[in-house]
């Protein structure tokens, strides 16, 4: 599979996985949370999606 078209389905998978994520958000009831504990929840969960799809693609890296 040609580098490009691995590249954009990554963004494509991690743009949707996080608008679901976003998109339910709305339920749940906000509660005080520090600037940095958002954006570690940011990266972890791109750092998760990010693993799952190269699982999926069957990518390895060395």
């Amino acid at each position: 599979m040609p580098s490009r078209l691995r590249s954009l389905i990554r963004i494509l998978i991690v743009v949707f996985v996080l608008w679901l994520i976003w998109s339910r958000l709305h339920i749940v009831i906000w509660v005080p949370t520090p600037w940095w504990g958002l954006l570690l929840l940011v990266v972890g969960s791109y750092l998760v999606i990010e693993y799952a799809v190269d699982r999926l693609l069957g990518q390895r890296r060395r």
